[in-house]
């Protein structure tokens, strides 16, 4: 009956000390029980440390009480990191248009960079970021704010895309300037922000103009040529070049668009392989109302051959303020 008793105090304090160390408990037992164990702590510890679980595998298993157990396997919490798989071009003959930024496009180098596109006979084009604007929805206050009309720009402005490439594969990675839809939402309509009815796919309807949308930030593999907007790396355009300035974050071949330059910079590794990297130029207004004459922009886009080994070849285009393709 005595030792029943025992247990039941040890029990007791272990449940309600939880969080306490196994000699402190045994001390407030000893403090105030002490007769009842012989006044000995260490046998006192023994009990507190059977009651939780701590006196070696076969004590816990053989034990008639588990419910005190302490478990130590504590799990590593999961990560928030977000896998971000590449999207692979097919191999073939791609068209890269980049920096639109509808509807403040301009028809003239758009109309030229697609004749050429034509004339190439791509099999695929890809719009590189930024084909959409959606300054209604930026940080940035503009004059005319209308986003249901840009909206509506912009469908008009694929479906033209579409019609002057009936056949070829259409692949859009979203740029910074599509970013602002989601952050928009993020800071203003978060509940919007959790249904797929408000998300950039829904508004502009791809699936049904067979139109493949990529993921934000995701990588694009042109063969063994990654190819990013250029949003993901910070301060590129400060350097010599875009392209240089790509080079120095990414020390292998790579494209951007983003900076609104055609560049190229090859780069010789010490085993005497070639790392170029090149930056597109952008097909929009060069004269916008909040920097109307301080920028280097030039009109431009890239035609890229990939092959199935993996090879590739990145012919980088400039158009000329006439239209002129150089």
């Amino acid at each position: 009956m005595a030792g029943d008793n025992k247990a039941q105090i040890v029990r007791d304090t272990v449940r309600r000390f939880v969080h306490l160390e196994t000699k402190t408990l045994a001390r407030y037992i000893l403090a105030n029980y002490g007769p009842l164990f012989d006044n000995d702590l260490e046998k006192i510890r023994r009990s507190v440390r059977h009651f939780r679980g701590q006196s070696g595998k076969h004590g816990r298993d053989f034990a008639a009480d588990k419910s005190l157990f302490i478990d130590k396997r504590i799990k590593l919490p999961s990560t928030w990191r977000k896998v971000i798989t590449p999207y692979h071009l097919d191999p073939g003959t791609w068209l890269v248009l980049s920096d639109a930024h509808v509807p403040f496009h301009e028809p003239l180098p758009l109309e030229a960079a697609v004749e050429a596109g034509q004339a190439d006979q791509v099999t695929g084009v890809f719009l590189n970021g930024d084909w959409q604007d959606c300054s209604s929805v930026g940080f940035w206050r503009t004059a005319k704010r209308d986003f249901p009309a840009e909206i509506e720009a912009t469908i008009d402005s694929l479906d033209w895309l579409r019609s002057q490439f009936p056949k070829a594969k259409i692949v859009y990675k979203p740029g910074n300037h599509e970013l602002r839809l989601p952050s928009f939402y993020a800071a203003h309509a978060p509940e919007a922000a959790q249904t797929p009815l408000a998300c950039m796919e829904t508004l502009i309807g791809f699936e049904a103009r067979e139109i493949e949308f990529l993921d934000y930030f995701q990588p694009v593999m042109a063969g063994e040529l990654p190819i990013f907007h250029g949003h993901e790396f910070k301060r590129i355009h400060l350097t010599v070049n875009p392209a240089r300035g790509l080079f120095n974050k990414t020390h292998s071949w790579a494209a951007c668009s983003h900076c609104h330059r055609p560049s190229m910079n090859p780069a010789r590794r010490v085993d005497d392989v070639v790392l170029t990297t090149w930056s597109f130029g952008c097909l929009c207004d060069l004269h916008p109302d909040w920097n109307p004459f301080g920028n280097e922009w030039v009109w431009g886009f890239a035609i890229i051959n990939v092959e199935k080994d993996g090879n590739f070849e990145v012919v980088n285009r400039r158009i000329l303020p006439n239209g002129k393709v150089v």
